[in-house]
């Protein structure tokens, strides 16, 4: 409710701001946060100094779940910077942090409809909204490639064109994903060193059917938790284990409620940048082209901290006194056959032409 509010309060002033603006030639999908100049005269100004042909501005709210300083807030926050700075102020962004303006999905149906303007975000949430998606969750699908593969089959392929009409349809434009080749990984109360050990554990996982089947596969009880609840129910005992990138891991403070570090490599860790498509598409074409070369810039600022993180949120998580346990490759090599039951799944409700062009990329 707290968070339908804040949404509903960001829009109402937005709204408002319209309203008493009167012939203001300004595009909005809500307030500018404070300090914030977006005015009519300002932004033609702004963007004639920028060499934009326009006289229009044009704001944009972003959303996400991940908490304050974690990489997905960095890596919108370097965006609203490098954007406003290639554009004068002519395009101006507000960025909300940690599930303020809603769930996942409410945020994924705010975004279709234009109340908000743009998402950074893991991809497994999505998948209801955009099915293309659900190909990341084949467990082990990436284990092995290296991060110019990925990008490569991610970002420049046969299955990115099928992702982006995917997109398209459901209102969104797909700027890119960022990656680094690395992993969402498992910490735990319970010592585990082989595939088999995970029977029994009772893991706290994102609401998707296919990750909580793998971890069924598996012999796991998965749950599904809201991400603010987590740290309450490792502390309590709820849940035993989660999984989740180092540095999401490290920045909820998961390491004082948890004895072991996992290494897992069992889904990818990107995050997906996505865009409302009908606000995109109303910046004339030289908005668009600084728009994308703030996104592109911030995408290379991003992987550099996923880059970092995988060996300093570590690092710091076992200094913090957790154990680390490294899979063996053979152990690694029985979850990935269990992970055949998600291809099965994704094959079954995708059919096989996405499936197979999205395994041809990695090749």
């Amino acid at each position: 409710m707290k968070r339908k509010m804040v949404l509903a309060c960001v829009m109402a002033f937005g709204m408002m701001l319209s309203a008493c603006g009167g012939s203001s030639n300004e595009t909005t999908t809500a307030a500018p946060s404070e300090g914030t100049t977006t005015t009519a005269e300002t932004a033609e100004d702004t963007s004639e100094a920028a060499g934009l042909t326009g006289d229009e501005s044009f704001h944009y709210i972003m959303g996400h779940g991940a908490a304050e300083k974690s990489i997905g807030d960095l890596y919108c926050l370097k965006f609203k910077e490098l954007v406003e700075e290639k554009s004068g102020g002519a395009i101006t962004v507000d960025v909300y942090s940690g599930s303020q303006l809603g769930t996942y999905g409410e945020m994924l149906q705010s975004l279709q409809s234009g109340d908000i303007g743009g998402m950074i975000f893991q991809p497994a949430p999505a998948v209801s909204f955009i099915p293309e998606l659900s190909v990341l969750d084949i467990p082990y699908a990436f284990l092995g490639c290296t991060q110019e593969q990925i990008d490569k089959a991610l970002n420049d392929s046969a299955f990115t064109e099928l992702l982006r009409a995917s997109c398209e349809k459901s209102g969104y434009q797909f700027m890119s994903f960022a990656q680094t080749a690395t992993f969402r990984e498992v910490t735990s109360n319970k010592e585990i060193t082989t595939a088999e050990g995970f029977a029994g554990l009772a893991i706290r996982t994102l609401e998707n059917n296919n990750h909580i089947a793998f971890w069924k596969e598996l012999g796991a009880n998965p749950t599904p938790i809201a991400f603010g609840e987590l740290y309450l129910s490792l502390q309590q005992g709820l849940v035993d284990a989660q999984e989740n990138p180092y540095d999401t891991a490290l920045n909820a403070g998961f390491a004082e409620v948890q004895k072991y570090l996992i290494d897992t490599h069992h889904i990818l860790y990107p995050n997906l940048f996505i865009v409302n498509k009908a606000l995109f598409d109303s910046m004339p074409a030289d908005y668009q082209a600084m728009f994308n070369e703030a996104a592109d810039e911030a995408k290379a600022y991003a992987e550099q901290l996923m880059a970092d993180s995988s060996a300093t949120d570590k690092q710091a998580m076992i200094d913090a006194g957790m154990t680390l346990i490294e899979l063996p490759d053979a152990e690694l090599e029985k979850m990935a056959e269990k992970g055949v039951v998600v291809e099965e799944l994704v094959r079954g409700s995708l059919g096989d032409e996405a499936v197979d062009k999205f395994l041809d990329a990695l090749k």
